[in-house]
């Protein structure tokens, strides 16, 4: 099969996404690409700060022999950019040295996975992030994970749970800003919601370098993650980076991905990533009061020319059209403005078999599926499964062919949580059959 632009593209970025450390500045050092999230410490005199400790113990291990290498200082403290546990959960690797670090994160902390318990349904949020991530698939169906490099944790269901065996902050802050000093170290925190609620920054301004967490990394930003999550607000991550902008840092390290290193490229790259956020922004409300639906608006809105050639905004982790839509459902909720929507519907199978009428019944409605899998059509394909499967979802041949439908729309998403989550799901229906 002919490889498609959007597999070229992951693999390479999955070239790009090799592990190695990166001297910052004269007292700090980032280990990239060696977990799923980037590592960084600050040297003080008489002990170091982590910045995250990403999430699988192993990986864990080889960055803290990296760190090692540089200085044998104690860990005073560990400071969380949020609570993901893909930035947490490497953290009883550090702190088995037994130097009791005191642990930092705002007094909000694990936000964005309260509500999930509150409402019990973890269950369905950890399937939909285990498929989102990919862990469920062969190392040959995963390039990367579009800011990360392919990673297969032991506790599969619990990445973005906070579950991950992470050893919980002991230190909190509230409010907009706090100085920390410790280690002989110099350090400000800050408040800077973005991709979670519960997220802030380190800044240390004795070197100017800005350890910005996941509020920014090389690709379009994740305001909707497939496994699901409530409302990542836009305006409120926008206001982050312009605290960031106004800082004028020489050095910015993202959570994934490379640091952007000096004073032109660290403005640059944080310029664009707000100007691209608001933009979505603007332009999907001001389709929305237009009246156009959430699929009208994914048609129409993009990311202007000057923005969307930039390997910075490529869409290998976050996806403009699911931007467009959480913004859509975050402001008004479910309804698109069709008042069809409203009657109470035919239900999924009835539908179908009414679908199934006008293809000329059952079997021609299956011989067009295959048409239009064999022509190119995955999208139709998948649809005209999905409505075979709402008569019988017991048929291998529309299991097949929702499956293979899958398959070949996961060869053409660039978005590596779209594309692995794709796969999974084509994977899971075929296991049925067995």
């Amino acid at each position: 099969m002919t490889k498609s632009a959007a597999t070229a593209a992951l693999e390479r970025r999955r070239d790009k996404l090799i592990p190695h450390i990166v001297r910052l500045s004269e007292h700090s050092w980032a280990s990239i690409a060696e977990d799923v999230s980037n590592v960084s410490m600050i040297v003080g005199s008489d002990g170091i700060v982590l910045i995250d400790t990403g999430m699988i113990p192993d990986c864990a291990q080889r960055t803290l022999a990296k760190f090692r290498a540089v200085t044998s200082l104690p860990i005073k403290a560990i400071i969380y950019t949020h609570g993901h546990g893909d930035h947490t959960g490497g953290s009883p690797v550090f702190c088995a040295e037994g130097s009791d670090p005191q642990i930092w994160a705002r007094d909000n902390f694990g936000a964005e996975a309260a509500p999930f318990e509150r409402a019990g349904i973890m269950p369905l949020f950890k399937a939909r992030g285990g498929r989102q991530g990919g862990f469920l698939l062969p190392p040959e169906k995963r390039i990367c994970n579009g800011v990360a490099p392919v990673r297969y944790p032991k506790a599969k269901g619990a990445i973005f749970s906070g579950k991950t065996g992470a050893v919980p902050p002991n230190r909190f802050f509230s409010g907009d800003r706090m100085r920390l000093s410790i280690a002989g170290l110099e350090l400000e925190l800050y408040a800077a919601p973005g991709e979670t609620e519960d997220a802030l920054i380190v800044w240390f301004p004795a070197e100017r370098v800005l350890f910005a967490g996941d509020d920014i990394y090389r690709s379009f930003p994740n305001v909707y993650p497939v496994r699901g999550v409530g409302k990542r607000d836009i305006p409120n991550w926008c206001a982050s980076l312009d605290l960031m902008l106004s800082l004028d840092a020489e050095i910015v390290v993202p959570g994934h991905t490379d640091p952007f290193i000096g004073a032109d490229a660290a403005r640059e790259a944080l310029t664009q990533y707000r100007e691209a956020l608001a933009y979505v922004q603007e332009k999907t409300v001001e389709g929305m009061n237009a009246g156009k639906t959430p699929d009208e608006l994914v048609r129409e809105v993009r990311l202007p020319e000057h923005l969307a050639g930039l390997e910075l905004l490529e869409e290998v982790y976050g996806n403009v059209a699911w931007t467009v839509r959480n913004i859509f459902t975050s402001l008004v909720g479910w309804y698109d403005g069709n008042p069809l929507h409203l009657a109470e519907s035919f239900g999924p199978t009835e539908e179908a078999r009414r679908m199934a009428e006008l293809a000329g019944g059952i079997e021609a409605l299956l011989e067009r599926g295959r048409e239009a899998l064999a022509g190119g059509d995955a999208a139709w394909a998948a649809l005209i499964a999905d409505h075979l499967l709402a008569i019988d979802d017991c048929n291998a041949s529309y299991i097949n062919l929702k499956a293979d439908a899958l398959d070949a729309l996961a060869e053409d998403m660039i978005t590596a949580t779209g594309r692995n989550y794709a796969l999974t799901v084509a994977q899971q229906m075929r296991a049925k059959l067995k």
